[in-house]
């Protein structure tokens, strides 16, 4: 493949030959590399296609690397190898360009003193220990190769980043999908329970979205709980009938939107969330 463009010492961006944009990523490939260049197969160690990220977005990230220090690429590649070696399946190549995007602003705002309170941390550590982990080591590796000091705030970022990435099919079209419908049910259960003045910074909340965003992450892959507990369900409908009737208008809405089935053990779960917050 021949140069397009150098974007730093790590990164070069070429055609491939297909005539399709990619870019190369690898120890010094881009040292003294000029446009028409080829690069020597020996350099490469990663490549990465744009076909599937648009072409404002492309033009974003092209730019971005163009910016970022060497140093950070290559510890986002560090960070994305250990997170592979945790899972059956390689985590989705966009995963890289995400991940530096994120970090090269997490660490613009650590070095300006600005930090962004993570209100899921706990549920990351309890609900994704394995990402969480992979975000830990991460914060050591930057904190140690950049000399910044990113805190454990980052390290759930960095997690959500990870859980996002291990489906093939995550793109921009899906996320859009899982924030709106978000929204939605949120928007449904004010109207469901007007009565209820919802404290939005408690822990029964944030754990309450929690579920919801995974939720939604599940229905939008098809993905079902096992059924296993009828006779609970059949409890929880009896004692919170109101509770039952809001996670049955989810259901609707999930069933209309996303096209996908609620089981019910989804509904038992949804309508014990309900029941805590509203």
């Amino acid at each position: 493949m021949r140069v397009t463009k150098t974007l730093n010492n790590s990164l070069v961006l070429c055609l491939d030959k297909n005539d399709k944009e990619v870019v190369l990523m690898g120890k010094g490939i881009g040292f003294q590399m000029k446009k028409g260049d080829l690069v020597p197969a020996d350099k490469i160690q990663k490549v990465f296609k744009l076909d599937s990220l648009s072409d404002s977005l492309k033009k974003d990230y092209i730019k971005l690397f163009e910016d970022v220090p060497d140093e950070l690429i290559i510890c986002v590649k560090k960070i994305i190898d250990q997170a592979n070696t945790k899972y059956d399946e390689p985590l989705n190549k966009n995963l890289f360009f995400t991940l530096v995007d994120h970090l090269n602003y997490a660490i613009e705002r650590s070095e300006k003193g600005i930090i962004f309170q993570n209100r899921l941390l706990i549920e990351i550590q309890k609900y994704y220990p394995k990402e969480y982990s992979i975000g830990c080591y991460a914060i050591e590796l930057l904190n140690k190769k950049l000399d910044v000091e990113l805190s454990e705030e980052e390290a759930g970022n960095i997690a959500f980043h990870i859980v996002n990435a291990q489906s093939d099919q995550a793109n921009m079209e899906e996320t859009m999908l899982s924030v709106r419908a978000l929204k939605d049910i949120l928007t449904l259960l004010s109207y469901l329970f007007p009565e209820k003045k919802v404290n939005k910074e408690s822990m029964l909340y944030l754990r309450f979205v929690t579920h919801l965003q995974f939720f939604i992450a599940r229905m939008i892959r098809k993905e079902e709980l096992p059924e296993k507990d009828e006779f609970l369900l059949a409890s929880v409908k009896q004692r919170f009938p109101k509770e039952f009737n809001a996670a049955l208008k989810i259901k609707e809405y999930v069933e209309e939107e996303i096209q996908a089935a609620v089981n019910q053990d989804e509904l038992l779960y949804l309508t014990l969330h309900i029941s805590r917050v509203y």
